[in-house]
């Protein structure tokens, strides 16, 4: 872990959501079987990204659903496995229901107990994240929860990074991102963001991306560590 001390401590602590605080494995194992193949839901996952990031570079912008069904029958068709929109939504039905991270509640509540602000960054639309911190509960621990829609792009597009240090009012120097995916760590710290790589199982941390100011094993040591 790298220390924290070497900055001053954060007046927002802006957290990312799917796989940073929700569990996708039965997403997973759903996608895997749906599509035949114990590599289904990377070959989609990664196809999503894909064309999240095709969207930044080009003129255009399609929503985070309707990329998640197209990509996810872009995978089908590689895997040469048949499916149809019913199983492609059903699919989207589960990305609103997905639990909480085991370690979740206790780190915020943790940190909530040390006055610290925080946030959520996500990709995904604002309505289908709050709707799933209303339901768990997360939701008062969070003073937003900021959606990249609303800029029309996606992270690790600079754009959404702006726009969310412009919300909160406060400068980038003054936000740690915290996330999961080394693409969200290289987009914050681009944009002067102090950042918080959380390793999670499966996931790789791109070797040449810049470097996280933090590294956690799991979110309960953050509020220990800031």
């Amino acid at each position: 872990m790298k220390n924290s001390r070497q900055f001053l401590s954060p007046k927002v602590v802006l957290l990312d959501v799917y796989e940073t605080l929700l569990d996708m494995s039965e997403v997973e194992s759903r996608v895997n079987l749906l599509l035949n193949s114990k590599r289904g839901y990377i070959i989609w996952f990664e196809l999503f990204m894909e064309y999240c990031f095709v969207d930044n570079c080009t003129a255009q912008f399609n929503d985070f659903p309707s990329i998640a069904k197209a990509s996810l029958l872009m995978a089908a068709k590689k895997l040469r496995t048949a499916i149809n929109e019913q199983d492609a939504n059903s699919i989207l039905i589960l990305l609103e229901h997905v639990p909480i991270k085991s370690d979740v509640q206790n780190a915020l509540s943790k940190l909530n107990d040390s006055d610290f602000r925080i946030a959520a960054l996500t990709n995904a639309s604002e309505k289908t994240v709050r709707t799933r911190m209303e339901r768990t509960g997360l939701i008062s621990y969070f003073e937003t929860v900021l959606s990249a829609e609303n800029v029309g792009k996606y992270k690790p597009s600079l754009e959404v990074y702006d726009w969310a240090a412009r919300k909160l009012e406060v400068k980038p120097s003054e936000i740690l991102m915290v996330s999961t995916h080394s693409w969200d760590i290289a987009g914050a710290a681009n944009a002067g963001m102090h950042t918080a790589y959380l390793k999670r199982e499966d996931e790789i941390f791109f070797p040449l991306g810049p470097s996280p100011t933090i590294e956690l094993e799991s979110l309960l040591e953050l509020s220990n560590t800031l």
